[in-house]
């Protein structure tokens, strides 16, 4: 097909990718940067966060974190019989990552103990409906929108932004060193997996999602593919809000 992709520049290059895709990035840019620069994560940086928005923090983020392998789970299913390198790539990957974003649910689960929070009080405490609009984004994105539209949104976009922000959070050694000596390195695990903004998950993602639209997509696809990503960070964004 004239219209088919398949990356031949660097991976973690924006240019390898269709100009659609460069495009679409571009666009959602601002709405990512609001979650970066939220300051929520300038408190968790220089451990000056009040206690109740990180216990907040925690019990919010838990539904994302603790559904998020089931997530990739629906969107395996979406793969059917018939193989293209853009499936191919999809079931290689969400196939290798589930088991990777499970140990993660564990790391967050010490990260949270760290700081009072228990994993029975992440799942039994309620907060505003507005903290959980992201997880329920997330799981109709993944239960019922197109494949490259629901890998957008959360293997590239929150896990992208996830990337960036904990790297942020880590650029100081305050937090770090607020913990006991005998914790510090189990509460650290699950932010230092993350303190890669170049880590290559979100940009496999994005290579999927290029390959399997293509370099000509629809209209509708690409308008599609642009609102899911700017919908996961304008709820991450709310979710934030609500722990201050």
């Amino acid at each position: 097909m004239v219209d088919s992709f398949s990356r031949e520049g660097d991976l973690k290059e924006l240019a390898s990718y269709p100009l659609w895709l460069q495009d679409l990035v571009a666009e959602t840019h601002s709405a990512r940067q609001q979650v970066v620069a939220h300051p929520i994560f300038a408190a968790m940086s220089s451990a000056q966060i009040d206690p109740k928005a990180m216990r907040a923090f925690f019990v919010n983020g838990w539904p994302v974190i603790d559904q998020f392998p089931q997530y990739m789970g629906m969107n395996l299913q979406k793969l059917g019989p018939k193989e293209t390198p853009g499936t191919r790539m999809a079931r290689r990957y969400l196939t290798r990552n589930i088991r990777i974003e499970q140990n993660h649910a564990d790391y967050w689960v010490d990260w949270a103990a760290a700081h009072d929070v228990s994993r029975n009080l992440m799942q039994e405490a309620s907060g505003s409906s507005l903290a959980y609009a992201l997880s329920h984004w997330c799981w109709k994105s993944c239960n019922s929108d197109a494949l490259p539209v629901a890998i957008a949104a959360t293997n590239f976009a929150i896990e992208g932004v996830t990337g960036e922000w904990s790297s942020l959070v880590c650029s100081s050694d305050a937090l770090e060193r607020s913990y006991p000596d005998e914790i510090r390195k189990r509460a650290m695990r699950w932010l230092k997996m993350h303190a890669h903004y170049d880590d290559a998950h979100p940009w496999e993602a994005l290579d999927i999602v290029a390959t399997l639209l293509g370099r000509a997509p629809r209209t509708q696809d690409v308008r599609d593919v642009q609102r899911s990503v700017k919908n996961s960070y304008e709820y991450l964004k709310v979710s934030l809000d609500c722990c201050l």
